[in-house]
């Protein structure tokens, strides 16, 4: 009887270790399948991410190149030599330089838009400025002619940025 007993006990203490590596074996199996799922939904959140940023550079990369085309169209031609035209030269931070005539009595937001529509400068903040005397033609001398601002009949520009 007793062996019986050791015997049974064996098999009870079998089964329990049995019972509990089967018991381990489903838990590792279910952290894997969560870190797993995790992996996935972070890859795809970040695939998301990805794809989202590229949607919105494309879209602002159109709206800039829309803007760039209304102010070009917005210029009108560019105008023959004459007495009431103003030439201009702006010089980029980059070294670049771009010239056009102006009307006399166009404003100095033409310029900036000139400036726009060339699609040069990656940033949207800065000032034209006459180097001498030095002049800063920031958004309140924007309103002002060419001819009004002493720009007339030439004038050299630099771009800075803010």
């Amino acid at each position: 009887m007793r062996l019986r007993e050791e015997q049974d006990a064996a098999y009870r203490a079998a089964l329990e270790a049995d019972q509990a590596r089967e018991r381990q074996r489903r838990e590792e199996q279910e952290r894997l399948e969560r870190e797993a799922a995790e992996a996935e939904r972070k890859r795809k959140e970040e695939e998301e991410a990805r794809e989202r940023a590229a949607r919105e550079a494309a879209e602002k990369e159109a709206a800039r190149a829309r803007m760039r085309q209304e102010k070009a169209l917005s210029l009108g031609d560019e105008p023959e030599k004459g007495p009431n035209v103003t030439q201009v030269l702006v010089r980029f931070p980059t070294g670049e330089r771009k010239e056009r005539r102006f009307h006399s009595t166009a404003l100095i937001q033409a310029v900036y838009d000139y400036v726009d529509s060339l699609g040069c400068l990656e940033v949207e903040d800065y000032n034209l400025v006459s180097n001498f005397p030095r002049v800063t033609y920031g958004t309140e001398k924007r309103s002002l002619t060419l001819k009004e601002a002493g720009l007339h009949p030439q004038a050299s520009l630099f771009v800075e940025l803010n």
